[in-house]
This record gives structure tokens, C-alpha cells and sequence, in this order.
């Protein structure tokens, strides 16, 4: 399966990395499409935040492949929390905020998170790439790899044609 790699210029340096670990976590052919600057809809002054949803729904129209990953250096946020690191769509498209983040091996393990969410997988207890974080020491403490458990279940994932190759 392609999946195209947005990122705002800021994030461009995350690009090889990035695609180097989605390939090897998950088969995928990962294609450069390119700067993508955060659409101003998506911009709250009020909390200072992009609103996830709203930059999925914009990544979704530009996306060009079967999935999407987009990179955006600005603080993003869903209703109901502070701040999120990113946010997916079950077999569509996620965006990974650096914002908060503070190496690129963080920004490569929540692009890894997301994608796996892309790829159909849900938050995970066990030590775990796929484990939920509340806070950077949380994703600080997970792994940057699926478990077993999570990996098996990729194995078997039976979705749409196209989707896992």
C-alpha cells in the first residue's frame, strides 16, 4: 500500500525517518507529497490550537494515494482535551503534531502510532507502540514498536482490498 507523507516546512527534517519506519513497521511504500502549510479554518485563537479534526478533513481533500500522513509543527488539539499528539482515521488518513514532542525518535514513534491506527489498529494495553499516551511521559515510556499481540492482528487483518499489502 502508498501513503503519502505531508508535512508543514518545519517538519520537512522528520521526512527520511519517518519513512524509513513506516516502511519497515508496516510494508508500506511511502511517497513524498510534499509541503502541506496548516490551513487556517483549522486555526482556534481562542485556545491557541489547530483542531485535528478539522486538518484531517483537509489532508483527506489532497491526499492522492489509499492513505495520508501529515506532519504539522503547530499545537493541535480534539474538544474535551488540552492537547493531543495526533489524531487518525481508521483506513484514511492521521496527522502527528511536533509541537510537543521533543526529538525526532518522538515524532517517528507517534507517526508510527498513528499510521497503526490507519492501518486498522486500536489503542493497545501492553507495552506497546499502539499504547494511548495522556502525557509526553507516556509516550516517552512506550515503545516505538507493535507488540506481538498488536502485530499479530495486523497479520490477520482482513480489510477493504488494497489496504494492507
Amino acid at each position: 500500500m502508498d501513503i503519502d507523507l505531508f508535512y508543514t516546512e518545519s517538519c520537512a527534517g522528520f521526512r527520511e525517518a519517518v519513512a524509513r519506519r513506516l516502511e519497515h513497521a508496516f510494508g508500506l511504500t511511502v511517497r513524498d507529497a510534499g509541503a502541506l502549510p496548516a490551513c487556517g479554518h483549522a486555526w482556534n485563537s481562542r485556545r491557541s490550537q489547530c483542531d485535528a479534526h478539522a486538518l484531517l478533513d483537509h489532508v483527506v481533500r489532497h491526499m492522492r494515494s489509499r492513505a495520508a500522513l501529515w506532519m504539522v509543527d503547530r499545537d493541535i488539539f480534539c474538544e474535551g482535551v488540552n492537547f493531543v499528539f495526533g489524531l487518525a482515521m481508521f483506513h484514511t488518513a492521521a496527522v502527528v503534531s511536533t509541537f510537543r514532542l521533543r526529538s525526532g525518535a518522538m515524532v517517528v514513534k507517534e507517526a508510527v502510532h498513528e499510521v497503526g491506527h490507519v492501518m486498522g489498529l486500536p489503542h493497545c494495553p501492553n507495552r506497546c507502540v499502539m499504547r494511548f499516551s495522556n502525557s509526553y511521559e507516556d509516550a516517552l515510556q512506550k515503545p516505538d514498536t507493535l507488540c506481538g499481540s498488536c502485530q499479530g492482528a495486523l497479520d490477520r487483518k482482513v480489510v477493504e482490498p488494497g489496504l494492507r499489502t
